[in-house]
């Protein structure tokens, strides 16, 4: 199956169903504070909007699933990392039951719940999400070549977000050296890939310093 991949704001939002004027109104107010970083106040707005979503469509719809995977994503930022897993453990359940064939949505999904379980240091479990993501996101791109561009520069970051949490199990693990090649494999794809937000190139950066102080 073909997919189109559309360019979505910072936060995401299911255009494929009606929503109310409170609902939108609500998102793009999520939408406005999250570009400004504010959080906090992102979160209240998206909190409304996600309330109003299982009103009018219930907990199992594809637009419920979005809003409940934006609540993780803003959790995250709040570094609230325990919470921001249930909620998109939610994603998860949601899409799965509801999209049946390898799709970018799922992959997603699996890729902001593999790093809520690597904040929370979780890293074997971690592991398991990150490699889920890849094995979508392989199936994706041999069915789609026309879209190949986006697809590969999608599924190299999240095979950077896997090296970043290798790489962290192996410091765990007492395996520094091979901690810091794949440390090194992340650093590369982040600095080719990443737009102008670097703040996950950033983090690895502090890690790698961090295990060059071990090392000594």
């Amino acid at each position: 199956m073909k997919y189109i991949l559309i360019l979505l704001f910072s936060l995401n939002i299911s255009n494929a169903f009606s929503q109310s004027l409170e609902l939108k109104k609500e998102y793009r107010l999520a939408n406005k504070y999250f570009k400004e970083r504010n959080y906090i106040k992102a979160l209240s707005s998206n909190e409304k909007a996600l309330a109003l979503a299982v009103k009018e469509f219930g907990k199992n719809h594809l637009t419920t699933a979005t809003l409940y995977e934006n609540k993780g994503r803003l959790l995250l930022e709040l570094t609230n990392y325990s919470l921001a897993e249930i909620e998109l453990r939610k994603v998860v359940e949601i899409r799965e039951e509801l999209i049946k064939d390898y799709n970018p949505d799922i992959a997603e999904a699996y890729n902001y719940l593999a790093l809520s379980l690597r904040k929370q240091n979780k890293l074997n479990e971690a592991i398991i999400e990150h490699n889920k993501v890849l094995k979508i996101m392989s199936n994706i791109i041999a069915n789609n070549p026309g879209q190949i561009s986006e697809l590969s520069r999608r599924s190299a970051l999240y095979r950077a977000r896997a090296y970043h949490t290798k790489g962290q199990l192996l410091i765990k693990q007492g395996n520094f050296k091979e901690a810091e090649g794949n440390f090194k494999i992340a650093s590369k794809i982040f600095e080719r890939t990443l737009g102008k937000n670097k703040k996950e190139l950033e983090t690895l950066k502090a890690d790698i310093k961090k295990l060059k102080k071990k090392m000594n």
